[in-house]
Formats: C-alpha cells, sequence, structure tokens
C-alpha cells in the first residue's frame, strides 16, 4: 500500500496542472482516472488477501468455533472495508497535496478523496468476495487482478455488452463523481454486481467444507 500512495503521489506531482479553480485538463482528467483505477485493482487484491491470509492461517477456523460462519464472514468483510475506506482516503488526500507540495498547482478536492474511498471500499469487496471463493493466496494474486482488467481488454469483442460489466461500471461511477458529478445508472449496476457477489461468496461460505 505504501507503494501505491507513493506511485500517487509521483503521478499527481508529475501531471497536476489544475490551479485553484480551473478546470480539470486533460492530462489530469487521465491521471486521476489512472489512479482510481490502481486503487480499485490494489484494494481488491489486499481484499481478497485478507480471506485467504486468514484462511491459510486458520483464523477463519477459530472464529467459526466462537461465532456462527455468517459472522464471521460478515465481520471480516466488514472491518476491511473499514479499513480500505480509510486508507482510500488518505490516498486521495495524498494525491492532492502531492502536487501543491511539489509544483503549488494540485488541490485536495473532496470528492476525488471520497472517489478514492468509495473505490478502495468496493474493491476490497470485491477481492474479499473472490478470495473467499478462490481460498487459494497465490493465485487470487491473478485472478482479482484479472477480473478487472479483462472486460475492458474484451470491450472491443464485446461491444456493448462491455459497459454492463462490473468494472467499468463502478469506474464510470467513480470517475464521474470525482469530477463533481454522478450516473445513477452505472453507481446501480455496480452495486447489482458487487451485491450478487458478495450474496454468492456468502452463501457458498456457508455451505462448504472448511478443509
Amino acid at each position: 500500500m505504501a507503494g501505491l500512495i507513493g506511485a500517487l503521489v509521483v503521478a499527481a506531482a508529475i501531471g497536476s496542472k489544475e490551479d485553484g479553480g480551473q478546470a480539470m485538463t486533460g492530462v489530469d482528467r487521465t491521471l486521476l482516472e489512472a489512479g482510481l483505477s490502481l486503487m480499485l485493482t490494489a484494494a481488491a487484491v489486499v481484499g481478497s488477501f485478507s480471506f485467504t491470509s486468514d484462511f491459510d492461517t486458520r483464523s477463519f477456523h477459530r472464529r467459526i468455533l466462537m461465532f456462527q460462519r455468517g459472522a464471521a464472514f460478515t465481520g471480516r468483510a466488514a472491518s476491511i472495508t473499514v479499513a480500505a475506506l480509510v486508507t482510500g482516503a488518505i490516498v486521495g488526500v495524498f494525491f492532492g497535496l502531492s502536487g501543491e507540495l511539489v509544483a503549488n498547482l494540485w488541490h485536495v478536492s473532496a470528492p476525488a478523496v471520497l472517489a478514492f474511498a468509495a473505490m478502495a471500499g468496493i474493491g476490497s469487496l470485491w477481492g474479499f468476495a473472490i478470495g473467499s471463493l478462490i481460498r487459494n493466496h497465490f493465485l487470487s494474486l491473478f485472478v482479482v487482478p484479472l477480473s478487472l482488467v479483462l472486460p475492458a481488454a474484451l470491450a472491443s469483442r464485446l461491444g456493448q455488452f462491455a459497459d454492463l460489466l462490473f468494472p467499468n461500471l463502478v469506474t464510470d461511477w467513480v470517475n464521474q463523481w470525482a469530477l463533481g458529478s454522478v450516473k445513477l445508472d452505472s453507481f446501480a449496476g455496480a452495486v447489482t454486481w458487487l451485491a450478487c457477489s458478495l450474496g454468492g461468496a456468502y452463501w457458498v461460505f456457508l455451505k462448504r467444507d472448511l478443509t
């Protein structure tokens, strides 16, 4: 995560050209979108690791002895989401402050900070759901990022259907939010995907053997 913050700070410092209330330039917007995309992927990987590491060390098994399966699953999902929201907000602040400190051009934007926090929270839940299904620490390192980049890579082949997939929906929604507007259709689609993935992962966790 420290590497993620450093990468975003450098990106903002290099490309910051926004001054006060002036409109965001194309370069700034591209950097912001790239930063949010990186935030989504990093948070998803960390979210998947939060399950797989606990499963490998049998922390989940010990929690289930004390609580029910459902409580253990939801409690871990909630804790990683809260941690991701806080981390995402910190990354968003660093992203804004970096240009201010280096070039006196970038400024901290509340919508952008909230967008980083939202992207981190959503990404952590997406990764947590996939990690709970895979249950393999090493495999999730490849599967989770692939689930986020594959729809964009196949956009030309999928056509308009690509716009209905989770990564594109959540990216479209959060990018617009960071720029001061909200796309409710993208938000609803992203939430639907997230609810289905978490619901499916929760059901599988309740029914599946823990060995």
